[in-house]
């Protein structure tokens, strides 16, 4: 009996043994058909990441050459009449911007998009567009003066968002915007340069200003300025929170602008109609008045002392 089981152990280890020959018989036959395959496989590989270096390559010396390049000192800007020529040089020589840029760079048009946006006299980047080979297209929405506002013998420009600009880039001598011009004894803190500046008195005034000019009633009456020294102290002082004055002297009450919300305030249609009736009487040069008040459904004045001493309601 054990002599059977030897027998089997032994041929047990024989077939093993068989086993691992035909393996390895098989084995070599298939690396006799692999390794031609794989050769061929690293060539072609080797072939296709040499070709895409080298294109790669190619295309970073062309795109670097200078006809693809452009600089920001180039840059030609149309400027309105009312930036001075210093506003077009600077914007030129933006500290963040690049000396030179090429034209196949990644998110360029953002990228220049991004500096200028930050930018205190521009209010947005409309649009930038490359024109191959060395062209951008650029479209600016620059901040605008509103108008001039007086405090004392110094003087700033707001634009009608209220943002704080700096004088030396804008003609200051400009129908647009430096009549009528706002003043004010008492201002809130000055803002920086393109910040919005919260004062309550300036907001009314650029208000009333807007409405005054697209009715051309600072030209009939020759208003000179907004004074807004009393907004919001009305319900303390009795005073009409807005007075303009006009060139000879007179002022007009006009009383609150349509951003304090008081209640029972006339609009500035009704209160202009009001100027209207007295304007019918006296002249829109007012030149006899003393004062003209607005505020109420029926208007009133006074006329100068020296011309008549008798106060006239209206």
């Amino acid at each position: 009996m054990n002599q059977y089981k030897i027998k089997d152990i032994i041929n047990s280890s024989f077939n093993y043994k068989l086993f691992l020959d035909n393996l390895s018989s098989k084995t070599g036959s298939i690396k006799k058909v692999l390794y031609p395959f794989l050769l061929q496989f690293v060539f072609f590989a080797c072939i296709i990441i040499f070709g895409i270096w080298g294109v790669n390559k190619t295309w970073h010396s062309l795109t670097d050459l200078n006809i693809f390049k452009v600089s920001p000192y180039t840059f030609t800007f149309h400027t309105p009449s009312w930036v001075t020529e210093r506003f077009a040089d600077d914007i030129k020589h933006v500290a963040a911007l690049n000396e030179q840029y090429s034209m196949y760079e990644n998110n360029l048009t953002q990228r220049i998009a991004n500096v200028y946006g930050g930018v205190v006299l521009i209010r947005k980047v409309d649009s930038i567009k490359k024109t191959f080979p060395n062209k951008l297209n650029i479209k600016l929405v620059l901040r605008k003066p509103a108008v001039i506002v007086r405090n004392g013998n110094y003087t700033y420009l707001v634009d009608d968002e209220c943002v704080l600009l700096p004088k030396e880039y804008y003609t200051l001598q400009n129908a647009e915007y430096d009549t009528p011009f706002i003043q004010s004894n008492k201002l809130a803190r000055l803002p920086l340069y393109g910040s919005e500046w919260n004062d309550k008195g300036i907001k009314a005034g650029i208000d009333v200003v807007k409405f005054l000019r697209a009715n051309n009633i600072h030209n009939i009456f020759k208003i000179l300025a907004v004074d807004v020294s009393n907004v919001c102290k009305r319900r303390f002082t009795g005073k009409s929170d807005i007075v303009l004055w006009t060139e000879n002297n007179t002022q007009i009450r006009w009383g609150c602008s349509s951003l304090c919300n008081e209640p029972n305030e006339l609009s500035n249609e009704e209160k202009l109609q009001n100027l209207l009736s007295i304007a019918k009487t006296e002249g829109t040069n007012l030149k006899q008045m003393e004062y003209v008040d607005v505020r109420w459904k029926k208007p009133s004045g006074k006329r100068w002392a020296k011309v008549n001493n008798i106060i006239e309601e209206r």
